[in-house]
């Protein structure tokens, strides 16, 4: 779990606390210690008084307040019915400031101390969305593209989507957390041709091919598969192979037929092309309630809740190891996955004529210039 100042250290004290009297979720007064008795006689308020009072600071967006208080009612009632309801609103008051570090590790903490509550689940959607934010520096994703970033909180983000959709496929929160999914694997399929356009830029043609190659072999079910394919044709005739590129001129012709010209030439795509990101839209986060779980679903507006969930089980993304192109399997068999009219193949001795590795790191030492 990760340090987040002096909250960290209230929450770690109460869940010691709680171990300590071998008690789990909401319990009765009449099961607490000596030491919990001492805790309850020195708060200043009721248990109620500082949920109530949490929860208008929270309606008037002084999370910092908010915070606070419910801090305190999980630190003087550990045990009380307002304790797990106390942490879901820290997370929202917490994501709310800004604190999105923050907000993964109380997420960890409820999903840790109290994996039965009929909110869990939304815990788990807390703690993808918060690390899909970036850290606590407070990136929004929809003001700059992921893709040019450090992607390290976006792969926690995808696996933390992944782990609740499996678990929770009913969830409120599972078709939005498929379509974030999708947006990061997307993010992650557009960094190779972002690097790929920037090759193509300084004429380093076999960089160039190695990261489309990457991406149509690693990422067969994002929105770039269409650029890959015409930057792989583009790259091989410049290299002069011109029996490959015609192969993957044919695959342009079958399925994007846009992306040729007239006269058979490539059209390549560039950054200002591609607009789709900007089209996306996800579900706000919103308070949870173990009474009322209404006010805490997911929105989400597209292809059906359940076909958005099975797209996403099918994302993988690849790993950081750039000996994992060693052991892929380099087929058609992805492009038909994609819907993809392959036909004649993909032109498996590509990879061989162009590079031995399919990883960034190869396709970067391939370059004339450091990127």
């Amino acid at each position: 779990m990760r340090p987040v100042g002096n909250t960290f250290i209230k929450l770690s004290s109460v869940t010691l606390l709680a171990l300590s009297v071998n008690l789990v979720g909401c319990q009765t007064f009449k099961n607490l210690t000596s030491k919990d008795v001492d805790a309850v006689e020195t708060a200043e308020k009721s248990e109620q008084a500082y949920y109530n009072d949490a929860i208008t600071q929270i309606d008037k967006g002084r999370y910092t307040q908010a915070i606070e208080d419910l801090t305190n009612l999980r630190t003087f009632y550990p045990t009380g019915i307002y304790a797990e309801q106390a942490l879901l609103d820290i997370m929202y008051a917490q994501f709310e400031s800004g604190s999105y570090e923050t907000t993964a590790g109380s997420a960890e903490q409820f999903i840790s101390l109290y994996p039965s509550n009929p909110q869990v689940s939304y815990a788990y959607y807390v703690r993808g969305v918060a690390n899909m934010q970036g850290a606590s520096d407070g990136i929004q994703i929809f003001k700059m593209n992921q893709a040019e970033r450090d992607t390290a909180y976006l792969r926690i983000a995808f696996a933390n989507f992944q782990e609740l959709i499996n678990k929770y496929p009913n969830s409120p929160y599972a078709p939005d957390s498929a379509q974030r999914m999708l947006f990061i694997y997307n993010q992650f399929a557009q960094s190779e041709l972002t690097a790929a356009r920037w090759y193509i830029e300084r004429e380093a043609h076999v960089a160039a091919a190695n990261r489309a190659k990457w991406v149509f072999q690693y990422y067969p079910l994002s929105e770039s598969v269409p650029e890959a394919i015409a930057i792989l044709a583009y790259s091989h005739d410049k290299l002069g192979l011109t029996d490959l590129a015609k192969d993957y001129k044919t695959l342009l012709q079958i399925n994007y037929p846009e992306l040729l010209t007239n006269d058979g030439r490539v059209k390549l795509t560039t950054k200002s092309d591609r607009t789709w990101l900007n089209k996306l839209t996800f579900g706000q986060l919103g308070r949870a309630s173990i009474q009322n779980t209404s006010i805490a679903e997911g929105q989400y507006s597209g292809a059906t809740k359940t076909q958005m969930i099975r797209n996403a089980n099918q994302l993988r993304l690849p790993t950081d190891d750039a000996t994992a192109a060693d052991t892929a399997i380099i087929s058609s068999t992805p492009a038909r996955s994609s819907g993809i009219k392959v036909g004649l193949g993909l032109p498996d001795s590509a990879t061989e004529q162009v590079s031995g590795q399919g990883s960034s790191s190869a396709a970067a030492k391939e370059a004339a210039v450091e990127p």
